[in-house]
């Protein structure tokens, strides 16, 4: 699982120069909470994103109004002071069809399969994007926007999940503790347990579930379960 992303731009009458703040200095967390009203599971946070030159550029160029060049585009970098940035990310669901595997022909140079990466967009992931771009316009236009600017998703992951959690063996990797199914004393601590992603940085979630384990592993070893 990688998780939800989303930009928007927005342009003001004045000078904002939002380049000069900290990257991801605010950050509005309303729509974190699961609400099953919005349509969508999950949530997501809308945070305030410093713009640097060469990034606002290269994901400017990613929306298909502009595609990266032509007057259109060059007029929006030079309101480059006039724009401020927000960063929208949500948690992302698992698929079974997300996964890795090996590739049938393609070798390494130890001449090991190439693993193949395959994902796709949750349609939950689909429509809390498109509920967060809404809102996020929402937020510029009440401080006085005069131009929204949506831009697709980006590579931003914290890559979770590839071993998760479940109650069955055949949901999953290994149990509520990351003890694998197949193997009672292989335990998994990392971010590959999770069930979803976290639509923040999830280490201190690692941590925790990692000092919960630790705890059940001196139990379970004391009962000479592992």
């Amino acid at each position: 699982m990688l998780r939800l992303t989303g930009i928007i731009w927005a342009m003001f009458d004045k000078p904002v120069r939002m380049y000069r703040g900290n990257t991801l200095a605010g950050c509005i967390k309303d729509e974190r909470y699961h609400r099953p009203d919005r349509e969508f599971v999950g949530g997501y946070f809308m945070e305030t994103m410093s713009l640097g030159l060469s990034f606002f550029a290269t994901k400017l160029a990613t929306n298909t109004d502009f595609g990266g060049w032509g007057r259109e585009f060059t007029r929006t970098m030079e309101s480059y002071e006039h724009m401020a940035g927000m960063y929208l990310v949500g948690e992302d669901l698992p698929q079974e069809s997300n996964c890795v595997t090996l590739h049938p022909t393609e070798k390494d140079q130890f001449g090991l399969p190439i693993p193949n990466v395959h994902f796709d967009d949750h349609p939950n992931n689909i429509a809390m994007r498109n509920h967060a771009y809404m809102r996020g316009a929402t937020v510029y236009d009440a401080v006085g926007a005069t131009r929204i600017i949506p831009i697709p998703p980006g590579p931003s992951t914290h890559n979770l999940g590839t071993c998760r959690q479940s109650a069955r063996p055949e949901d999953g990797v290994c149990n509520k503790w990351g003890q694998t199914h197949d193997i009672k004393n292989l335990l998994i601590s990392d971010g590959s347990q999770f069930t979803t992603s976290t639509a923040e940085n999830p280490t201190l979630t690692i941590v925790a579930l990692a000092i919960r384990q630790a705890d059940y592993i001196v139990d379970q070893m004391a009962k000479q379960n592992i």
